[in-house]
């Protein structure tokens, strides 16, 4: 396959993940935001602007998953992460992607909680609003269990990008997670030089934070709006950009330079 961007860290591949992943060879870890089931995108509602109570259809900007289509990624994920996998979902979604990543031969570990103090307010007004994100961590069957969070709890709490702010209007995407999110993840499941794969690549974060950290990161990304954004974050230094530029690890790779060589993270992953 022809990478669509390959820096000495990162490869993104556009394209179909339920395509691309059929030719990957396994990876350490899978760290993902697939988007949201399809009955939930189907569902979601806002409100007009300056309107309180009325409701209308609000696109999310992409087509929800089929439940034929976590069972296949589920299988995907289970037979190339040797670790982790971790994966971000409704919460509506959470028991199936449990039951997907099992299916795969993966062992359910724990239910992981982003908490964004900052969410979307509920434009009804007729009940609570959602102001977490599910996400289901498991475990490859084989191998020692570890982690670098110690006895911490899976709960995150940082504000998602708010509407305006450099780190949205980068992100280029309607649901982007933030970096610092993404960061404390990557520190606390992977270690340096460790390949993490992301198959649902989005705004790239996942990608970013692996490249800041250390690791080498594999994305697909099937809308190429959006592989094109994650290409312009990593050829620009998109984490500088966020104000924690000190924290990226010397031996992360280039940024944005051109491969020595075609597909050699495909191929030593």
């Amino acid at each position: 396959m022809t990478p669509y961007y390959q820096d000495a860290a990162v490869t993104l591949v556009l394209g179909d993940c339920l395509d691309v992943m059929s030719d990957l060879p396994p990876v350490d870890h899978v760290i993902t935001d697939p988007p949201y089931a399809l009955v939930v995108v189907n569902s979601s509602k806002g409100a007009p602007r300056g309107s309180i109570g009325a409701q209308e259809r609000r696109d999310l900007g992409y087509a929800g998953v089929t439940d034929d289509q976590r069972i296949a990624a589920g299988a995907h994920i289970g037979r190339l992460a040797q670790r982790w996998a971790l994966v971000f979902c409704d919460a509506e979604s959470l028991t199936s992607w449990r039951m997907a990543l099992e299916a795969g031969g993966m062992k359910h570990a724990r239910m992981g909680a982003w908490v964004s103090p900052a969410c979307t307010p509920q434009f009804t007004g007729d009940r609570p609003g959602t102001g977490w994100e599910a996400c289901e961590i498991a475990h490859a069957s084989n191998g020692r269990w570890r982690w670098n969070g110690g006895g911490q709890p899976a709960v995150w709490v940082f504000n998602r990008p708010i509407n305006g702010t450099l780190e949205r209007l980068q992100a280029s995407h309607p649901t982007p997670k933030p970096l610092a999110l993404l960061d404390t993840i990557v520190q606390q499941f992977t270690d340096p030089g460790d390949v993490i794969l992301d198959p649902f690549a989005g705004s790239g974060t996942t990608l970013i934070a692996a490249k800041r950290l250390g690791r080498r990161a594999i994305g697909i990304e099937a809308n190429e709006q959006y592989a094109e954004t994650i290409a312009r974050r990593l050829s620009q230094g998109a984490l500088e950009l966020f104000g924690a530029s000190d924290a990226v690890d010397p031996h992360a790779g280039s940024t944005g330079k051109p491969p020595t060589r075609d597909g050699d993270l495909l191929e030593s992953a």
